[in-house]
């Protein structure tokens, strides 16, 4: 997770923004739980030589850090209860691109749902997960694409723009069943050129 400031354009008012940052086949679970703790952690104020390990934790930021994991622990365990549809856990017993689009046709996915998704499948299957990040130079949005993997399966989760705006989003869904090495769509997805090159590829959009 980086941490920058950037300017309202019609406000003019300084606000903190924490951009995704890219990683390769992680525990989903600790990788969402460390950015979580030290997103709180900034917000309420630890400095940054705290957050470095530059200077000791004081007492007050000690007190923020306990709290901020007790924080995680719960919002961990409300994804971990939440009940994951079956269509997409049906997703990953099968290898055929044929039976992931009609498990996915018509079908609606909260980001709630899918992070109890990628934790569920990460407890129950072993997948991992990496994050790769894309920023489209003509409307400057960034997609974030995120990959599960098993093996030589893979199920990847990405955003580009809904609309000229860029303010709404649409997630699309490929896997390793749907015929694009890995390694090609990861060169795509990272791409800053446009989003033109992404409509040829063969996915579903959610």
């Amino acid at each position: 997770m980086i941490q920058r400031v950037a300017t309202h354009k019609k406000t003019n008012k300084e606000l903190m923004v924490f951009d995704d940052i890219e990683f390769e086949k992680e525990n989903p679970i600790k990788q969402y739980g460390n950015d979580f703790i030290i997103k709180q952690m900034i917000l309420n104020g630890v400095t940054q030589e705290e957050m470095t390990g530059k200077k000791e934790l004081t007492t007050t930021s000690d007190e923020i850090f306990k709290s901020a994991h007790l924080l995680w622990l719960k919002l961990k365990s409300e994804f971990q209860i939440m009940k994951v549809p079956e269509n997409l856990m049906q997703l990953l017993k099968t290898d055929k691109k044929k039976d992931q689009e009609k498990l996915l046709d018509g079908f609606l996915l909260p980001l709630e749902t899918l992070t109890s998704f990628i934790f569920t499948a990460y407890h129950e299957f072993g997948y991992t997960l990496s994050q790769y990040i894309s920023e489209f130079s003509k409307k400057e949005f960034k997609s974030v694409a995120r990959i599960i993997d098993c093996g030589e399966h893979w199920h990847c989760f990405f955003t580009t723009p809904k609309d000229s705006t860029g303010e709404k989003t649409q997630l699309h869904y490929l896997s390793s069943a749907f015929g694009i090495e890995r390694d090609d769509l990861i060169k795509q997805i990272k791409s800053n050129e446009s989003l033109s090159h992404l409509d040829k590829l063969p996915l579903i959009t959610l």
